[in-house]
């Protein structure tokens, strides 16, 4: 069956037509869970945090007045939904303590771009899902959507010594779960 046209399926999501809604849900699905995931402690909470986004596209989708710009919109809508759903949680996340293991590594020194390149986007975001949400949140405003600290802050409801703080932080602990997972692999390799 050949793809509808995002047109028609937008001038239908206007009218309230839940097929066109259901159309337009799973044309952006894939895309909209992985802008959730970097937010999300784990799936369940990114479907939360996706289908309330959702339900804000459908709200306001006769606000989008040129199609062309939809992937921005519909992920600037996700990014303020999860950051909805983290002040929601924001008591309960800070109840939650990251227990970090100190180790050494027995490679003297591994540059974070040899380091990077070793892994696969899923890797980093599944190491990010187990850090605590203010430093999840923090890392994945500023370096995936391009947040300044000062609106990390704002939106947050945190300094921004603390967004700094969060953010030197979740680098720390990707870096030391990058570096232990490629020491893992190379002492595996050596039996």
């Amino acid at each position: 069956m050949a793809e509808r046209n995002l047109s028609d399926i937008i001038q239908g999501c206007c009218k309230g037509r839940e097929t066109d809604r259901k159309a337009l849900y799973e044309r952006f699905y894939g895309y909209a869970m992985s802008v959730c995931m970097a937010y999300a402690n784990d799936r369940e909470d990114a479907g939360e945090m996706l289908n309330d986004g959702f339900l804000k596209v459908f709200k306001n989708i006769k606000e989008l007045k040129n199609q062309e710009v939809i992937v921005p919109w519909i992920r600037k809508i996700m990014v303020n939904t999860a950051i909805d759903y983290y002040r929601k949680n924001a008591r309960r996340a800070r109840q939650i303590q990251v227990e970090t293991v100190a180790w050494q590594l027995e490679e003297p020194y591994l540059n974070d771009e040899a380091l990077f390149a070793q892994f696969s986007a899923e890797d980093i975001l599944q190491i990010l899902q187990q850090m605590s949400a203010p430093y999840r949140m923090v890392f994945s405003l500023y370096v995936m959507e391009g947040f300044s600290h000062r609106e990390i802050a704002q939106q947050l409801n945190i300094a921004e010594s603390t967004s700094r703080s969060h953010l030197t932080e979740a680098n720390r602990l990707l870096r030391q779960s990058l570096s232990k997972q490629t020491q893992d692999n190379y002492a595996r390799t050596k039996r």
